[in-house]
């Protein structure tokens, strides 16, 4: 199974947030902490944070 490593939650106003699952803390992204959005589009950005996260991990480089 990968481990992912960005997840979503929904916080008590009702809004997402992107979470890093290693620190439990909000994601940030520019910085920007993803929080404040619709369902779909945090899933969206926790989706692509994901993929680039298992492309680096796979990287020789880094």
């Amino acid at each position: 199974m990968v481990e992912r490593r960005y997840g979503v939650r929904q916080e008590r106003s009702g809004v997402w947030t992107v979470v890093d699952e290693m620190t439990g803390l909000p994601a940030a992204s520019d910085g920007r902490d993803l929080t404040g959005l619709e369902k779909q589009d945090a899933r969206d950005i926790a989706e692509v944070l994901n993929r680039d996260d298992r492309l680096r991990r796979g990287s020789s480089l880094v």
